[in-house]
């Protein structure tokens, strides 16, 4: 996935084949950050900081080991300022991107978190198990849970996740549709 930042382009990629400490690496990364405690490493996202032409500014490799595997997608991340801010497994990472330093990490749900969305002047993400809302310093607001998973079948012929005029509507897959407020009243 590739995003335009200013004069750069901000790459974020699966690296699924990506061992630590390993020599056969296709790419070695300047920074490497480690969040979470569990043994297991599910889910590891190459973050590059490139100009238009191709070449690399600045790197860094996000390691979770905690919570589901996850993959990139549209939704994994949102720029606010000089902070991008990450879904990987079930937590969000905050970078700087000015250095590609590790601000904070947070975990936002048991399972997985799908999606991070700007809301006003704080973040709604998306999880498995609960809608989180957080502030720019990692702080967590409310958490809504519901009677099932947020997760509808692939076959289902509706988004399940959405925000509209300050609202989180969101169906679990129980078939339970919830409305949620920015406050986080249902």
């Amino acid at each position: 996935m590739n995003i335009k930042y200013k004069n750069y382009v901000i790459e974020i990629i699966d690296e699924i084949c990506y061992s630590l400490n390993s020599a056969d690496n296709i790419y070695n990364y300047d920074k490497v950050f480690i969040v979470g405690t569990e043994t297991e490493c599910p889910t590891k996202y190459g973050i590059k900081i490139k100009t238009f032409d191709d070449e690399i500014i600045k790197d860094c490799l996000l390691v979770c080991k905690t919570g589901a595997g996850t993959s990139v997608c549209k939704e994994t991340c949102v720029l606010d300022e000089e902070t991008i801010f990450i879904c990987i497994s079930n937590v969000v990472v905050s970078l700087s991107l000015t250095d590609l330093d590790l601000n904070w990490f947070k975990e936002v749900d048991f399972a997985t978190a799908f999606g991070i969305y700007k809301m006003n002047e704080d973040f709604i993400v998306h999880g498995e198990l609960s809608i989180t809302r957080i502030n720019k310093g990692g702080k967590i607001i409310w958490q809504q849970s519901g009677s099932d998973i947020f997760v509808l079948p692939c076959d289902f012929p509706i988004d399940n996740f959405y925000i509209k005029d300050n609202m989180i509507f969101v169906q679990s897959w129980d078939e339970r549709k919830y409305c949620i407020s920015y406050n986080g009243e249902i």
